[in-house]
């Protein structure tokens, strides 16, 4: 098992254990992102788009339907065209199973009119997107699979009977020509009751009998602990397309999480197989939240200051955020290892190189009908700039539980961001102005320590964003109604320099990035649960080299500096002026798992501006890993 996999799997095995006496306890509605494809154990498929085996039958199925919510948070329908009389709306089944390898899914969609053409939209069809977790791009890649009739590039198809085709990563866009490899990694089989497609008589239904190869997309669903496949897909349906009369002529899609094959948008379903979660087990295992929320009653409210020195914030929910770690990422529940991720927005199509990674630990909990959410960020370099692609500042998202996006009926994100302005004062942005112009939402920004904004010459400590967030302008109840919470948190980390060329701006999300993109957790705020000062994290190893930074910055001529290793080896510390020349080097020899110092002094440099980097070779395997790049200023 690689790395990463082992990481992750560890990590959602320790959060299962930790939560298992919860939900002894306490039972929480069934999650409508999560579907259980059941094991066919010794049971087989034929795949001839007939569904007449008996395991069909067993299996869990979706409902998915034209003109309601097809499952939070994010399912949605629209209408591709309008205005359009929608006559015989979409109302189909779709069922899962697997045997570990594969994902097999039927599709059952009642429709009088099947078919389609090279003209977009005008088609019924299945459009799907499979996260491609060989990859070790965060987020994962989508990978497209779009099975119905869509003729584009090879229109002469358009006849009575012509069968789907297969467009996407495993089909051929220009021809209907597929390979060996493309069918084996994914293949399909459609029957027409009642009649054929691409004609004007009516038809009854269609039917797909579906296989995708769970192992060319890197799920290890036949190992004990089975696996959870990120699947998101739309069923597309036109009618009357041939039967004469361009007014009835209608284009929908209906979509379980979201309706994309080749994007990461708004949510992805998590689909659970386990080889002992079979077509015969009784009862299925109930999937937990992703993440609870504790009720912060038993303390006094926070005052939203921008400090967090309130002891409830001891016992809050706590996550770190840091850019381009896997190791951060893979501490994550759920899918949250695969759907977090970073991303660098070319600055004048330059994508310069990040020496100072953005870096923060998010604190959330709840109280009445507030949610308190804190992020204490690490930053060397803080700006206030209005441009959001090199700004410094923290996003969180929300979605609104009675608002739905008019264009596609799904649920919308609020995004609420603090930043700074050029005078260093924590200015709101996106929808928080409005929640503190419109209910009890409040917010706060505070520079850590010495810290100052748009100057280059000296090292920042970075600063603390603190809000208190009114649900209820974000459509729940009094009371919180179902307690569920969609939400994700964005740092964003902009540092900018003498020379413009090495400006840069940086993303780094837990869960979303944006209003759209890319998952969101499924979140509970449990009223019995209370928020304990003694629920703080026990000390851990990291799970990479960690460099903590130096103290005190500026210095003259001595500094600490304070790093933690996840295993014992050889450390070596170097030390870089403006211009990449490596100025010192210290060898600190073998050093034990754990946190260190080093005391650096740098009598014989002269003053300005240096970077550091520790290395930390293994001393059994001789593996290497570099910390990050730190920034320190001599002064004498």
């Amino acid at each position: 098992m690689p790395k990463l996999f082992r990481g992750v799997f560890l990590a959602n095995v320790l959060f299962v254990l930790l939560w298992i006496a919860v939900f002894a306890q306490a039972q929480y509605q069934v999650r409508e992102d999560v579907i259980w494809a059941r094991y066919l154990d010794t049971a087989t498929l034929t795949l001839d788009g007939s569904l007449n085996e008996p395991a069909w039958a067993q299996a869990e199925s979706l409902t998915i339907a034209y003109g309601v919510n097809n499952g939070l948070p994010t399912s949605g329908w629209r209408p591709e065209y309008q205005p359009e009389a929608i006559t015989d709306p979409t109302d189909a089944t779709v069922k899962f199973l697997s045997d570990g390898h594969y994902l097999y899914m039927g599709f059952i969609s009642p429709d009088s009119s099947v078919g389609g053409n090279a003209d977009w939209a005008r088609w019924d069809a299945i459009l799907m997107s499979l996260k491609d977790r060989a990859s070790q791009t965060r987020p994962t890649p989508a990978v497209e699979f779009f099975y119905g009739w869509w003729y584009v590039n090879i229109a002469s198809m358009v006849v009575p009977g012509a069968p789907p085709r297969f467009i996407g990563r495993y089909g051929n866009f220009n021809d209907t020509s597929r390979t060996v490899q493309q069918k084996t990694a994914w293949d399909a089989r459609s029957v027409i009751v009642g009649g054929q497609s691409n004609d004007a008589l009516p038809d009854e239904a269609w039917i797909v009998e579906m296989r995708i190869c769970l192992d060319s997309l890197g799920y290890q669903a036949y190992q004990i602990n089975g696996d959870v496949v990120e699947l998101n897909f739309s069923i597309w349906d036109c009618d009357h397309l041939f039967a004469g009369d361009p007014l009835k002529i209608s284009s929908t899609r209906s979509d379980w999480q979201s309706p994309w094959g080749n994007a990461n948008d708004h949510n992805v379903g998590r689909v659970h197989i386990r080889p002992d979660v079979t077509i015969n087990t009784s009862v299925l295992p109930q999937v937990p939240p992703d993440v609870i929320l504790k009720n912060g009653a038993n303390f006094p409210d926070p005052v939203i200051d921008g400090i967090l020195n309130e002891e409830v914030w001891g016992g809050a929910y706590t996550f770190k955020i840091k850019w381009d770690d896997l190791s951060v990422y893979a501490s994550y529940p759920g899918v949250g290892p695969y759907r977090s991720g970073h991303y660098q927005p070319p600055l004048g199509g330059i994508s310069a190189p990040v020496i100072d990674p953005g870096d923060c630990i998010v604190k959330m909990f709840f109280k009445g009908d507030f949610l308190y959410v804190g992020a204490n960020v690490t930053d060397q370099l803080v700006q206030g700039v209005v441009d959001e692609n090199r700004y410094d500042a923290v996003k969180v998202m929300i979605g609104d539980r009675e608002a739905l996006n008019p264009d596609d009926n799904r649920m919308i994100f609020r995004m609420m961001t603090v930043t700074f302005d050029t005078n260093g004062v924590g200015v709101p942005a996106n929808y928080l102005p409005t929640m503190v112009d419109s209910s009890m939402t409040e917010y706060a920004a505070t520079l850590k320590g010495a810290t100052t904004v748009n100057i280059n010459t000296d090292v920042d400590e970075g600063f603390i964003v603190e809000m208190k967030i009114d649900l209820t302008y974000l459509g729940y109840p009094i009371g919180l109604g179902d307690k569920l919470l969609f939400i994700g948190v964005c740092l964003f980390d902009g540092d900018s320099f003498d020379d413009p060329l090495n400006n840069y701006g940086t993303r780094t999300w837990w869960f979303r990035e944006n209003a759209d993109k890319t998952a969101t957790p499924w979140a509970v705020m449990d009223p019995n649960i209370p928020v304990s000062i003694t629920d703080k994290p026990i000390s851990q190893l990291p799970t990479r080299l960690e460099l903590m930074g130096n103290y005190p910055n500026p210095f003259n001529p001595s500094t600490s500096i304070r790093y933690s290793l996840p295993f014992t080896g050889k450390v070596s510390f170097t030390v870089y002026n403006l211009l990449g020349q490596e100025v010192s080097t210290i060898n600190e020899g073998l050093k034990a798992a754990g946190d260190h110092d080093l005391n650096f002094n740098g009598k014989i440099l002269s003053s300005g501006i240096y970077f550091y980097q520790f290395k930390l070779t293994n001393s059994v395997t001789k593996s290497v890993q570099t910390s990050d790049i730190k920034k320190m200023v001599l002064v004498k």
